[in-house]
């Protein structure tokens, strides 16, 4: 099980590896803005403070996007990231 530590909330959640990050914040009433889910409108766009290694990598549609938002590396959108591991976020 991995544990996702959102700063903002100062609240941690344990999920099952592989899980969609999305899902997790959908399910545990963290407010974190979904629009089009398909990783093109950058609404979901959040910081990886900890554990970027513990993600999916990024899809060719999700660089394309944070490209077009001038995203940092620390910088990815939740609605394209897949759980392996630990990690703390912020937006």
């Amino acid at each position: 099980m991995a544990k996702i530590h959102f700063i903002p909330d100062n609240y941690t959640v344990e999920c099952k590896d592989g899980e969609d990050l999305q899902d997790i914040c959908e399910n545990n009433g963290i407010d974190l803005p979904f629009s089009c889910k398909n990783g093109v409108c950058g609404t979901c766009l959040c910081r990886v403070k900890e554990g970027t290694e513990n993600l999916n990598p990024k899809t060719e549609q999700e660089e394309i996007t944070l490209d077009t938002l001038g995203a940092d590396n620390e910088q990815r959108l939740a609605c394209q990231c897949k759980v392996l591991g630990d990690i703390k976020i912020d937006f």
